[in-house]
């Protein structure tokens, strides 16, 4: 049955009643090509005509139709709108790229919002500028990526990642297979990376889980000499050079839904890697974090270096910083005493 039609083929609007708040985020695109006879208006990155400022205009506009989109689109949810940003720019070919991001709380995405954001801002630069001339072309509209809920779409496809490579000697026994609300830990996090991700891997040392319940789930062994995480870490990267990564270690057991859809929310792609932040020392946390393609080569020359230590490595980037709502999620179980203190 069509999600916009009841059992009597009558419209209706999408009951969300018994979904979660989580905060919600979407970036859309829009694209405007202008003839060069505007160049002589060009003022830095802004075209200034008799008019007015036009790509601020175009933002005030933009603006007001993400606040009004359920009131043009006719099973649009109302939701209450916390952040809208938009970035335009204009290149030598004189084409104009308009981006709109929004965020909100709710339970709902705010796709349609950011759509309709670009879209008016588009449609108010060729107000603006058609008295120059009418040979403006409104060019490709597009959803750049979403983030927050189950529906998660970003630039690239995002993929997961749980690093269970390494030896457990503290802790005396595998903690992939530690018994995590009745199943495997390794387990419990394929199974929640898989409501986000297009495909999730075990990082592992060759054949370390053959006979185990983790043997069916999908392998990356390392392909480099195992140095701790960063050789789960390269091979992923390696193998899937082209898309984000989503890693979690698999010794943080504590890890929801919303620890995911919280660090998505804050996603980057122009950044190396979408991170949390250590509360108590600063440093990314390497190990919950979002990887973009740009990692591979930063990776790469590090352990040619001699440099294995993620952190160091984060350290030293461009990286988005995300500070924890609950920070004993990220609280890695490493010997038994942490183990029995969260008591599964």
């Amino acid at each position: 049955m069509f999600t916009h039609l009841d059992a009597q083929n009558q419209p209706r609007m999408v009951d969300i009643s018994g979904k979660n708040i989580t905060i919600r985020s979407a970036t859309a695109q829009a694209q405007v090509q202008l003839p060069k006879c505007l160049q002589e208006y060009i003022r830095g990155n802004e075209i200034l005509l008799e008019k007015g400022a036009v790509f601020q205009t175009a933002v005030i506009a933009g603006t007001m139709a993400v606040k009004k989109t359920q009131e043009l689109i006719p099973f649009c949810h109302q939701i209450p709108i916390e952040s809208c940003r938009f970035e335009i720019d204009i290149d030598d070919n004189f084409l104009v790229t308009i981006n709109c991001t929004v965020k909100a709380s709710a339970k709902t995405g705010v796709e349609m919002e950011a759509l309709c954001g670009v879209t008016i801002a588009a449609l108010t630069i060729y107000d603006m500028c058609k008295s120059v001339s009418p040979g403006i072309t409104i060019r490709e509209t597009r959803l750049l990526r979403k983030t927050g809920g189950k529906a998660t779409q970003l630039e690239h496809p995002l993929y997961g990642l749980i690093l269970t490579g390494g030896l457990s000697k503290r802790m005396g026994q595998d903690k992939a297979l530690l018994d995590c609300y009745g199943q495997p830990c390794a387990l419990y996090l394929y199974k929640l990376m898989q409501s986000y991700c297009e495909q999730v891997y075990l990082s592992a040392r060759s054949n370390q889980w053959l006979s185990t319940p983790l043997e069916a789930l999908p392998i990356l062994p390392d392909q480099v000499t195992s140095v701790g995480p960063i050789s789960g870490l390269l091979t992923a990267f390696q193998t899937h050079p082209d898309v984000n990564w989503l890693v979690i270690a698999c010794d943080l057991m504590q890890v929801q839904a919303h620890t995911i859809e919280y660090l998505l929310a804050h996603y980057q792609e122009k950044t190396l890697a979408t991170c949390y932040i250590n509360n108590e020392q600063g440093f990314p946390e390497p190990l919950c974090a979002i990887y973009t393609p740009q990692a591979q080569a930063v990776f790469a020359e590090a352990y040619q270096a001699g440099i294995y230590c993620p952190v160091k490595i984060l350290q030293n980037q461009s990286c988005t910083l995300v500070k924890p709502q609950n920070s004993h999620e990220l609280m890695n179980i490493n010997t038994p005493e942490d183990y029995a203190r969260i008591g599964y």
